[in-house]
């Protein structure tokens, strides 16, 4: 675990709110004198608001070789001020962060990414539960699309009909790799473990070490849903999902590139001017 000059997670900004909600429910596409009282309802617009204009991705690890940092003014000036998005330790904490300066109670959770597969990986993932009455709810804008894109009730014993979408919640016995999995399920009966997370409240000092090693990852991922499906960068072919069918474009320099984040996910970028090669060969050594 790295706790050098890069972090101060004991420093009192880390535990701050959003220097401006108002400014942030922009960001989100919201009207910052809407109602937005905690309610299961105003937290799946809240949701969805936010899975349409943060997009999930890794540049700083990939393109840009930024230590990511996590405290709310950072995320604040990185998704606001920038237009920017992150991957799921920020995008999730901002997404909490909005929703505690909105009066939600919720905290934040630990979990370990599956998408199917049987082997139980390290602590990798960052989300959120959303307390609301007598009801608890696993609330995920960490992927921009994929994962469940509304509140998915965690007492809930059945299938829960999400947008479209069917996802159910496993309890485990003994809690050994998680309390409970979030799983995926297709209209022809077949299931998917999308990750399992652990129940209890965690703090930033337990993200240090799972995001030291996420910024590690050379995999060139923007993502972002849509009206009709979604858009993503995959390494270097950039993909539009439209009612189903699947558009491709393969990016072959920076300037394209550029055009794509710019144009195409409304981003502010700094031109990507470091390299006259695509796409840029990384090293561990480059990143922190």
């Amino acid at each position: 675990m790295i706790l050098d000059r890069n972090y101060s997670v004991n420093a009192p900004e880390y535990f701050a709110p959003l220097p401006d909600l108002a400014m942030a429910l922009e960001r989100i596409g919201l009207d910052p004198g809407g109602d937005y009282a905690p309610s299961r309802e105003n937290l799946q617009k809240i949701m969805l608001a936010h899975m349409m204009t943060v997009p999930y991705e890794t540049l700083d690890c990939c393109d840009y070789m930024r230590h990511v940092d996590y405290a709310p003014e950072h995320l604040f000036e990185k998704f606001v001020l920038n237009r920017r998005g992150g991957y799921c330790f920020e995008i999730n904490g901002f997404f909490m962060a909005i929703l505690e300066a909105l009066g939600y109670q919720c905290y934040a959770l630990a979990g370990r990414l599956l998408f199917g597969r049987p082997v139980y990986n390290l602590m990798g993932h960052r989300t959120t539960v959303v307390t609301i009455g007598e009801r608890r709810y696993l609330c995920d804008v960490g992927y921009g699309a994929g994962c469940a894109e509304g509140p998915v009730d965690i007492d809930e014993p059945g299938i829960q009909d999400v947008l479209g979408s069917l996802f159910s919640i496993r309890h485990h016995e003994g809690g050994q790799f998680g309390d409970i999995t979030l799983v995926k399920h297709t209209a022809d009966g077949t299931e998917s473990d999308f990750y399992t997370v652990y129940l209890r409240p965690h703090t930033l000092l337990e993200f240090i070490a799972p995001n030291e090693l996420t910024q590690k990852s050379d995999r060139r991922v923007v993502r972002l849903r849509t009206e009709t499906g979604s858009i993503a960068v995959d390494g270097t072919v950039f993909r539009r999902k439209v009612n189903g069918e699947v558009f491709e474009e393969d990016i072959t320099s920076y300037p394209q590139f550029y055009k794509i984040l710019t144009e195409e996910f409304k981003m502010i970028v700094p031109r990507m001017s470091f390299s006259k090669t695509w796409p840029r060969q990384l090293a561990w050594g480059d990143r922190l």
